[in-house]
């Protein structure tokens, strides 16, 4: 089964037309999640990480859309008879009904800040039991009796109170769990974690991490984790797609991006980060530059005008293409093309 994919991800884009002109906010996006399995996603701000998971579910906002690609859902992929539809993703109706049966219950998801996400006019049962009653055929008094064993399940005290409290009564953390409770409730083949642990302390962060691995164990799913934190994913997943102004920059399994980054991009991330055991005297390496302006992105590599290992009339005219190494690794960069 685990040879099996469960999402597949073909040269996604996702583009934003202003009057300044287009944003490439995803520009070639390519990658596949097995059931089970955690793959994350790393990149500075406006890398682009955070609308390739909206569009996976269609629910890019305005004026964006999908201009290109393919994304495939195989539900086979967590049967053992292996049967199950093959959906495809990006030929569906935004609004469609065929869509909204897949958004929360096949596919689920964890937004970057619950205080904004959940609504502050209804209690958290209320939101949970929706998501219940939406694609579950249960009553009213089975979905809030679900809601509660859910909020339970994600370490909430006191969830038959709880159940009745709204967003603005509980702490971030809570909050949190509470969002978690919310997208795993109808038991999800996916869940998408956008930066699941923003503006909690590093206690509740190790927690949040901590219960989203235990969930996943128990309940069978595959992850993919939108983050910032390297520690994070070193610990959480199995394999790493790094993305650098909407492009996928290198995708490797998790020991190998560690212990041999092959793109410029990844190294210069890792060098970034602090590390235990340096004392005061170690100085941190950061990144070059800024983020290109989106409306005028830079020829050849995006990443040139940054890159210590830039090649003058190469990687600043030349475009990228993705490279397959013999051991599985793909790397974007002129570096490893001949």
């Amino acid at each position: 089964m685990q040879d099996r994919v469960l999402l597949q991800v073909e040269d996604l884009r996702v583009h934003f037309p202003t009057r300044e002109g287009i944003v490439k906010a995803v520009e070639g996006v390519s990658f596949a999640i097995k059931p089970g399995t955690t793959l994350g996603i790393v990149g500075e701000s406006g890398s682009g990480k955070s609308v390739m998971a909206y569009a996976l579910l269609q629910a890019v906002a305005r004026p964006g859309k999908i201009v290109g690609g393919r994304v495939t859902l195989n539900l086979a992929a967590t049967t053992a008879s292996g049967q199950g539809e093959i959906i495809e993703l990006t030929a569906l109706d935004p609004r469609g009904k065929k869509i909204r049966s897949v958004r929360g219950k096949e596919i689920a998801m964890i937004y970057q800040e619950p205080m904004t996400s959940l609504s502050m006019m209804h209690t958290v049962g209320f939101q949970i039991m929706e998501a219940i009653l939406l694609h579950q055929d249960v009553n009213k008094h089975e979905a809030r009796q679900l809601a509660i064993d859910m909020l339970r399940r994600v370490g909430i005290a006191r969830p038959e109170q709880r159940v009745d409290a709204y967003p603005f009564e509980l702490s971030g953390g809570m909050r949190q769990r509470a969002m978690i409770a919310m997208a795993l409730v109808c038991n999800p083949r996916l869940l998408i974690a956008d930066e699941p642990t923003t503006a909690l302390d590093v206690t509740t962060q190790a927690q949040i991490m901590e219960l989203i691995r235990e969930l996943q164990q128990e309940m069978g799913m595959a992850v993919m984790l939108i983050t910032h934190d390297l520690g994070v994913v070193a610990e959480s997943c199995n394999e790493v797609v790094v993305m650098y102004l909407g492009e996928v920059m290198e995708r490797a399994d998790v020991i190998s991006i560690f212990k041999d980054p092959l793109h410029p991009y990844t190294r210069a991330l890792l060098r970034s980060i602090p590390r235990l055991g340096h004392g005061k005297s170690w100085e941190l390496e950061p990144i070059e530059g800024m983020v290109p302006d989106p409306y005028n992105r830079p020829s050849g590599c995006p990443f040139h005008p940054r890159c210590p290992d830039m090649i003058p009339g190469v990687c600043d005219v030349k475009p990228l293409t993705s490279v397959e190494m013999p051991d599985g690794r793909a790397v974007r960069c002129h570096l490893y093309i001949e």
